[in-house]
């Protein structure tokens, strides 16, 4: 499975993530060694979204 990094825009913690879906609008991921699923919007080269008020990116 391929995968990224995605990092905590507060905290700049980075966690590798399985890539479940990608295309040119979206990313979903789960992070590695969990179920939690996030979903990023790509905004200018770069996939933004949010997690329990937590706001994340990644470059795919």
């Amino acid at each position: 499975m391929k995968q990224t990094v995605i990092k905590n825009i507060a905290t700049g913690i980075s966690k590798k993530c399985d890539i479940l879906n990608k295309n040119e609008n979206f990313l979903e991921v789960v992070l590695e060694e969990t179920t939690i699923k996030i979903i990023l919007k790509k905004k200018s080269d770069i996939y933004i979204g949010s997690y329990k008020n937590m706001e994340f990116i990644s470059e795919g």
